[in-house]
C-alpha cells in the first residue's frame, strides 16, 4: 500500500495565512465602504429632497451623516438638514450663475407664485396654525392676491381673473408637488385654473416645504435680487457683494459643485486658488464623487463619466434641437474670430459681440443646417428659434446677455464645442436618410479659442 505524504503547517504559516486572509477581508470591507459613501456624496449632491419613502437611499445618507457633514464643512460650508422625513443639502452660492433649469417654472410670476406659496406655509407656522397642513387653492388665491396687491410699487399684483395668473401658481403648485412639497388631497388644479364651475382643490403641505421655508436666508435673497435687478451687472463678474469674506478655496468648491463651470472671470483669486492647488483638487473630487477635473487657462468644470446622472446641471447633449443648434453656434464663434469678423477673446477669454452679429451667425447656420433640423424648429420665426437658444447656452454656461444696450458675452467654455452632420450613406433609401439625419451628430471637445495660448496665468 502506498504511503500518501501529508504536509504539516507550521505555526508561523498558519499565523501568516490568518493574517492575509484577515488583511483581504479588510481591504475588501473598505472597498465596500469607499463605494457606499461615494454614492451618498453623490445622492446627497444631486438630489434636491430625500425623503424617507425612498428608503435605501434614505438610510444610506443618514449612515453617512456625520461624515458628509465633515466633508462638507471642510469644503462648501454647506449644511444638511435633516429630520425624520426629509434629508437636504442647504447649498449657499457666492455667485450668480446658471446651471440648474426646472422646467415647471417658466416665467418671473411663477417664482412670485412659488415664493407666495411658501409664505403662506410659513404664515401658518408663525400663527400656530402649523399642523393645519391642508388647505382650499380658493382661500390660497384670495391671501395671494390680497397680500401681493400690498407688495412693492412697481410689482405686478396677482389678478386670478386673468388665466395667465392662474397658470402660474399652477405651475408653482405643480413644481412643489414634484419635489414632495404638497400633496393632491381632493379635486384637480385644471378645473380650477379653467373655472369650471365652481371647483377648488384640496392640498397638503408636507415636511419639503417646512424645510424651504426654514433654510431662507433673507439677507442673500435681498443681496441676489439687488445684483440681478441691476442691468449693469448683467455682464460683469457674477460674484455676490460680500461673498470676498467668503475663504477663496470655499468659493472655488462652491462654484465647480453648483457648476457647469467656474470661471476665472468671476472670481479671479478663487481661481487661482484652483490653479494653485489643482492636484489636490482633482484627487479630492476622483475620490470622493469618481468625478474628473477639467481645468483651462480661463475656466475649471467637473467632468463626470458618460451615462452617468449630473444631477440639476444642465449640459449640452448631441440630442434634441436645440443642443444640436447650439453646437453648431459655438463652431460659427470660432469660425468669426479665426476669419477676424469678430473680435479676439479678452484676458479672460471672453467675446463681447452684439444682438445684431449674433442674430446674422444664427441666419447663416440656419441656411446651412436647418433642414436637418427637427419640424418644430424649422416651423418657427428665426427670433423665436433664437431666443430659445439663448436660454439653452445661457443655462450651460455659453453665453450671457443680452443686457440692455444688446450686448453679449461669449464665454471661454465655447470653445470646448465643434460638431458637424455626419453625411449619409449614398446607399441608404432617401426616406431613411431623411429620418435619422438630425440625429447623427458628432460633437467633439474640447478645442482652444485663437489667441488663447495656454501660457502661465499670473498669480
Amino acid at each position: 500500500m502506498q504511503e500518501i505524504e501529508q504536509q504539516q503547517r507550521t505555526p508561523d504559516q498558519e499565523t501568516g495565512e490568518e493574517q492575509y486572509s484577515t488583511g483581504r477581508s479588510r481591504q475588501v470591507t473598505r472597498r465596500l465602504i469607499t463605494a457606499d459613501l461615494m454614492k451618498a456624496h453623490i445622492t446627497l449632491l444631486e438630489r434636491r429632497f430625500l425623503l424617507a419613502k425612498q428608503s435605501d437611499l434614505f438610510r444610506l445618507v443618514q449612515h453617512h451623516y456625520h461624515r458628509l457633514q465633515s466633508w462638507h464643512d471642510q469644503h462648501t460650508g454647506w449644511r444638511i438638514q435633516r429630520s425624520s422625513t426629509v434629508i437636504r443639502l442647504v447649498r449657499h452660492v457666492s455667485a450668480v450663475t446658471p446651471g440648474h433649469l426646472y422646467e415647471r417654472l417658466r416665467e418671473p410670476k411663477d417664482f412670485a407664485a412659488l415664493t407666495w406659496i411658501l409664505w403662506n406655509a410659513e404664515n401658518r407656522q408663525l400663527t400656530g396654525r402649523g399642523n393645519e397642513q391642508q388647505f382650499l387653492l380658493s382661500q390660497l388665491a384670495d391671501q395671494i392676491q390680497e397680500q401681493s396687491a400690498q407688495g412693492t410699487e412697481g410689482s405686478a399684483p396677482f389678478d386670478f381673473r386673468r388665466p395667465g395668473d392662474r397658470y402660474s401658481v399652477q405651475r408653482a403648485l405643480q413644481y412643489l408637488e414634484d419635489i414632495g412639497g404638497l400633496q393632491l388631497v381632493d379635486g384637480q388644479t385644471r378645473e380650477w385654473v379653467e373655472q369650471t364651475g365652481n371647483a377648488d382643490v384640496l392640498y397638503e403641505f408636507t415636511d419639503v416645504v417646512r424645510s424651504l421655508v426654514a433654510a431662507l436666508h433673507p439677507q442673500m435673497v435681498e443681496t441676489v435680487a439687488e445684483h440681478l435687478s441691476d442691468p449693469a451687472t448683467l455682464l460683469q463678474p457674477a460674484l455676490l457683494p460680500g461673498a470676498s469674506g467668503t475663504l477663496p478655496f470655499i468659493r472655488a468648491w462652491r462654484a465647480l459643485m453648483l457648476g457647469p463651470a467656474f470661471f476665472r472671470f468671476d472670481d479671479p483669486e478663487a481661481f487661482s486658488t484652483v490653479r494653485t492647488h489643482a492636484e489636490t483638487i482633482a484627487n479630492e473630487l476622483l475620490e470622493t464623487f469618481g468625478w474628473l477635473l477639467d481645468i483651462q487657462r480661463d475656466y475649471a468644470c467637473i467632468v463626470r463619466a458618460s451615462g452617468t446622472s449630473t444631477g440639476p446641471v444642465t449640459a449640452l447633449t448631441p440630442y434634441g434641437t436645440n443642443d444640436q443648434i447650439a453646437l453648431f453656434m459655438c463652431q460659427s464663434f470660432r469660425n468669426q474670430i479665426e476669419t477676424g469678423a469678430w473680435p479676439a477673446p479678452d484676458s479672460y477669454g471672453c467675446v463681447r459681440v452684439t444682438v445684431e452679429d449674433m442674430a446674422e451667425l444664427f441666419y447663416t447656420v440656419r441656411e446651412r443646417y436647418g433642414e436637418n433640423w427637427g419640424s418644430e424648429a424649422r416651423s418657427k420665426s428665426s427670433r423665436s428659434l433664437l431666443n430659445d437658444i439663448y436660454k439653452k447656452m445661457r443655462q450651460v454656461g455659453l453665453l450671457r446677455g443680452p443686457d440692455m444696450s444688446g450686448n453679449m458675452l461669449i464665454l471661454p467654455t465655447a470653445a470646448r464645442y465643434a460638431a458637424t452632420y455626419d453625411k449619409p450613406d449614398p446607399n441608404t433609401p432617401a426616406r431613411s436618410r431623411s429620418k435619422s439625419t438630425s440625429r447623427r451628430i458628432n460633437a467633439t471637445v474640447p478645442v482652444q479659442l485663437p489667441g488663447l495660448e495656454d501660457d502661465e496665468v499670473e498669480r
